[in-house]
C-alpha cells in the first residue's frame, strides 16, 4: 500500500476551485492511487528524472509524483483543462 501526500497548494488553492460533486469523483480517483499508482490511462510527464504522472477525470488533470523506493505518492496539482489550456 502506498502513502499519499498533498502539496500544500493543492489543499489551499486547487480544491477551492472545484465543485463538491467533481471533487468527490476526483478524490475517489486519488484514493484509488494508493492501491494502484499507475492505473490504466496514467501518462508519464517528461519532467527531468523524477517520476511525474497525470491521470484524467473528465476535464480535470491530476498531477502526481511517485517515489518507488519509499512508496509515496505526492499529489502536485489538480487543474481543470479548458480549450485555452494548451494554446
Amino acid at each position: 500500500m502506498w502513502t499519499l501526500f498533498f502539496k500544500p497548494s493543492v489543499e489551499s488553492k486547487d480544491t477551492k476551485k472545484i465543485s463538491k460533486p467533481d471533487w468527490d469523483a476526483i478524490d475517489e480517483d486519488i484514493q484509488n492511487l494508493k492501491s494502484d499508482p499507475l492505473p490504466p490511462g496514467a501518462k508519464k510527464i517528461k519532467k527531468g528524472k523524477d517520476a511525474h504522472y497525470r491521470i484524467r477525470r473528465g476535464p480535470f488533470r491530476i498531477g502526481y509524483k511517485l517515489d518507488f523506493k519509499e512508496k509515496i505518492i505526492r499529489i502536485m496539482y489538480v487543474k481543470r483543462r479548458t480549450e485555452t489550456t494548451y494554446r
